[in-house]
């Protein structure tokens, strides 16, 4: 999470960062709208052949633009790589205005020029993402939010783009000017093409001020640049984050992109009663369910619950894709479509761009988009195929088809985010109750790998949830058995967020648990401890902190620790303020939670020799981080000495006497 600069030279930073990132947007959103407006002008100019034609020429289409995607990866990876990325995204922008300038003067040879533009296409729209994760540090915004809007500027090209190159197809520019009601000269430029040439024009000019102060470059010779695409391509498929985001993001832009086609192909279908007066329509409830999807996805700050969008957004899309097959005017499903393109391509785009190192982002983007588009023409390439040969219909048999791979996709993405689709609901639900918001050092560097250790004060029940609010990882909670138990719980609990059982018990010798927690550290996972052992009974005091904590960070020395403080959990519905939770007291209704977080540190090992004296630390840190909510630390309980107690009557995770094996 990234914070705005306090001081007026930073306002004035952040300022220039945000002009500079909104011309990144209009440089973005002309440069798409000018490749759609080209590309459906392709299209219309391919199904002049004939009806079989009409059903194959946006998949044609879509091959030859997206082919130097895949066959340029490595090039356009170093170029984006190792050069100055705003000058890779202003030479670019040149190379596709110049393409195109070319194509039209001799003759226009149309699909050639749409190769041509693909070819410059392919360097422009890796560097364009590459450039976001260091306008969102420049800027102070969430990378989620700035990506959002981004791809809400997209999908408004796409679709203007697409519209005004289907509007304009059969214009002449006497028609033109008769509608503008003006008199002109005829040009022999199609006035589709002329729009496309000044919308790259304008993409060019706003692409020159681009650039980030928080962006790096990796200064590599040209053959070494190249190279690095490779070994770049193979760390970042080693990584679990960025290759789940890179296939599953592959996979469903290949869908949403042939379902396009087919509802393209359906309205442009004369067969059918809604003919070709459907796409306009269809085509802005596309921009507005995009824009829609795009928005609702950029609310969502952190970057692992956002994925719980995908499952949804693919379910959508086969809800989408059945009401077209089924029903008579399948234009409105192009809201639908254009939604889930935004729910689920933004969560996943952003994932994405934070797993791969700041020095790789070039070649990360590039192999990106190799793998959207070597899915999307493989598929583009099938349809064309089942189409061309008649083994797949038209339109409705398309989309049907269709629907059948979204179904397949929707199961395997409940399969793998049903975590984070449960969290994202359950964020719905406590949104009108609580408002938590994030404060401190610790906010801005937690962690975003490896094993964690996060503690906390405990004066509620749902300080879990708060935290997980509040921080940027998922949390591995450890929790009595006397909630982990209940009815209905426990398979929600250890299956889906994998919560550690601690048996609730006054007196034992032994604590499983202290192993499953170290394993779980083994694992890399982010362990949530509450070391009071406890729910506050008064609000005054912090609790002595429980044996637990201690032996498992004597096991795991040098796992990082966070300190958190939560401020305002005392005195909810789920507290024990005014009586036990959830009795005599109604549920709150936007409350204000805040969460201090401390920067990791790392204990001495010296220090963890001495178990009393590591709580007597770990209170002092997890009180002192109440500082970052704007409070004074809370007194400690009384000094910790060795007692009977260290060895019953608390719970079973600061009871534990036996080593951790």
């Amino acid at each position: 999470m990234s914070h705005r600069p306090r001081s007026p030279s930073g306002r004035q930073y952040v300022s220039n960062a945000s002009l500079r990132l909104a011309f990144l947007w209009a440089s973005q959103s002309a440069r798409v709208l000018a490749d759609w407006c080209l590309r459906l002008f392709v299209v219309l100019e391919l199904a002049r052949a004939g009806e079989k034609q009409l059903n194959s020429s946006w998949y044609l289409a879509t091959a030859v633009y997206t082919a130097p995607f895949i066959l340029f990866a490595p090039v356009n990876g170093a170029l984006c790589n190792a050069l100055c990325r705003r000058r890779v995204l202003a030479g670019s922008a040149a190379f596709c205005l110049a393409a195109l300038a070319l194509t039209t003067a001799f003759g226009g040879w149309w699909l050639l020029g749409l190769l041509l533009v693909g070819v410059g296409m392919a360097v422009y729209s890796p560097t364009r993402y590459a450039l976001l994760p260091a306008a969102a540090d420049d800027t102070g915004l969430p990378l989620t939010r700035v990506t959002g809007w981004v791809e809400m500027g997209a999908a408004a090209g796409i679709v203007a783009g697409a519209l005004l190159g289907w509007s304009l197809h059969d214009l002449s520019w006497a028609d033109v000017f008769a509608g503008l009601g003006t008199g002109g000269v005829e040009w022999s430029v199609p006035p589709a093409v002329a729009l496309a040439l000044f919308a790259s024009a304008f993409a060019l000019l706003t692409a020159l001020p681009v650039r980030f102060a928080a962006d790096p470059t990796r200064r590599e010779a040209p053959l070494r640049a190249v190279a690095g695409f490779f070994r770049d391509a193979r760390c970042i498929w080693a990584s679990r984050r960025a290759r789940g985001s890179l296939v599953g993001l592959s996979l469903f832009l290949a869908l949403v992109a042939s379902g396009s086609g087919a509802l393209v192909n359906y309205t442009l279908d004369p067969r059918f009663a809604a003919g070709q007066g459907a796409l306009p329509r269809a085509m802005v409830l596309v921009a507005a369910g995009a824009a829609a999807g795009s928005w609702l996805a950029g609310r969502q700050s952190a970057l692992h619950r956002g994925l719980g969008l995908v499952p949804i957004s693919a379910t959508m899309l086969l809800a989408a894709l059945a009401w077209a097959v089924l029903g008579g005017d399948v234009t409105w499903a192009c809201f639908f479509i254009g939604l889930t393109t935004g729910t689920a391509n933004v969560p996943l785009r952003a994932y994405y761009q934070d797993a791969v190192p700041a020095d790789a982002r070039g070649n990360g983007m590039a192999g990106l988009n190799t793998a959207i588009f070597v899915a999307t023409t493989l598929l583009a390439l099938a349809m064309f195929l089942l189409t061309a040969t008649g083994l797949v219909g038209g339109a409705p048999a398309q989309m049907a088809l269709l629907a059948v791979l979204a179904a397949a996709f929707a199961l395997a993405s409940w399969r793998l985010l049903l975590r984070e689709s449960v969290e994202q609901v359950a964020e719905l639900i406590l949104w009108p109750m609580y408002r938590v918001r994030t404060r401190g050092p610790g906010a801005g560097r937690f962690p975003k790998a490896g094993p964690v250790v996060v503690i906390a004060n405990h004066a509620a029940w749902l300080d879990p949830c708060w935290l997980m609010k509040a921080l940027p990882r998922p949390l591995t909670p450890m929790m009595l058995s006397t909630f982990y138990d209940l009815p209905g719980w426990r398979w929600l609990l250890s299956r889906v967020f994998g919560v550690i059982r601690v048996a609730s018990s006054n007196y034992r010798y032994e604590a499983p648990e202290l192993n499953d927690a170290v394993k779980a550290l083994d694992r890399g996972e982010c362990l949530l401890m509450f070391p009071e052992a406890w729910l506050a009974r008064r609000p005054d005091r912090l609790h002595r902190f429980g044996q637990g904590v201690w032996r498992i960070l004597r096991a795991r020395p040098q796992t990082p620790v966070v300190c958190c403080w939560i401020e305002g959990g005392w005195g909810t519905f789920t507290s024990h303020a005014g009586g036990p939770p959830l009795h005599n007291k109604w549920p709150d209704f936007w409350r204000r939670i805040d969460v201090g977080v401390s920067a990791p540190v790392l204990l001495d090992p010296a220090l963890l020799e001495d178990g009393l004296a590591t709580r007597r630390h770990l209170m002092e840190l997890c009180a002192d981080a109440r500082r970052h909510v704007g409070r004074e630390p809370l007194p400690l309980a009384e000094p910790l000495a060795p007692q009977a107690s260290d060895c019953a009557g608390e719970n079973a995770s600061a009871a534990a006497t036996h080593p951790i094996h």
